[in-house]
């Protein structure tokens, strides 16, 4: 044993240095990813009141809003003028019925389908209906609206709320 701990010393201690390196930067980078989506904060908008407010990304729409309703939803704002001004041009919250489920199993491939299947979107305005997000009216509707938005040639981009 000592002979190969003489011959091979320097390599051992290499591998065993470079996979304590591989392991403490997945370790960081999964510490990293939880506190990140508590920090980061998205656009919501109460449909009762209009008011706007920010909340972690980690917050499932709808929100209760002012009126203990669930009724602050994800806003999707963009700016073509570099921020001058910003529009709403999409609002985003889960079925009442993902939501509810999403809060109650534990069986993560349930959980990952009701991420996905369950996201409802409609664009701002009075009398404008909630559809599934990944339907292909919804990406008819995307498309028009952010078309509709970038008449003029210029290019949108996502708005994020200050910190």
């Amino acid at each position: 044993m000592r002979e190969l701990i003489g011959k091979y010393g320097y390599y051992i201690v290499g591998i065993v240095f470079v996979l304590a390196v591989i392991l403490a930067v997945i370790q960081s980078r999964n510490k990293e990813l939880p506190k990140t989506a508590q920090t980061v904060k998205v656009f919501y908008v109460d449909e009762e009141t209009g008011e706007e407010d920010a909340f972690p990304l980690s917050e499932l729409p709808p929100l209760a809003g002012k009126s203990g309703n669930l009724t602050m939803v994800r806003a999707y704002k963009f700016s073509t003028d570099g921020g001058a001004s910003s529009f709403i041009v999409y609002l985003e919250k889960y079925s009442d019925v993902a939501l509810e489920e999403l809060k109650t199993t534990d069986d993560e491939l349930r959980k990952s389908e009701l991420l996905s299947n369950g996201l409802m979107i409609r664009l701002p305005g009075e009398g404008k209906k909630w559809i599934r997000k990944n339907s292909p009216e919804a990406d008819r509707t995307l498309m028009a609206a952010f078309a509709a938005l970038s008449r003029d040639g210029s290019q949108p981009t996502p708005v994020q709320p200050k910190e």
